[in-house]
């Protein structure tokens, strides 16, 4: 379990090196979703739920939107719950379209993952 743990901490930070994700979020929300990818990596999944809820229902800039239901749809799975974790990234993939940003980096993560 703890190669595990270590494994996704080291996705993450692969991920925040090649600004993947900074250049997606901002300053506003970057502590949090660091926090609730902490949670996950804790294994303390509800409150990183929580986390990314939060970011969802006030984020105003829809890439955050769009990385947060594919860091919760991601938790999901995690946590063997397929429906729900599809469910997530296609609310992402929605969030990318209306905003018209289909293309962002984040938008292939999302399809990658409904595969």
């Amino acid at each position: 379990m703890e190669l595990k743990h270590y494994i996704e901490m080291l996705f993450l930070v692969v991920l925040l090196s090649f600004g993947t994700v900074q250049q997606a979020l901002s300053n506003d929300y970057s502590e949090e979703i660091k926090i609730a990818d902490r949670k996950v990596i804790l294994a303390q999944y509800e409150e990183a739920k929580e986390i990314y809820q939060n970011i969802i229902s006030s984020a105003d800039f829809s890439v955050v939107e769009a990385y947060a239901y594919y860091k919760l749809g991601s938790l999901y799975k995690k946590q063997n719950e397929p429906l729900k974790a599809k469910e997530e990234y296609e609310k992402g993939l929605l969030s990318l379209k209306k905003c018209g940003k289909t293309n962002h980096q984040i938008g292939k993560y999302l399809a990658r993952a409904l595969l």
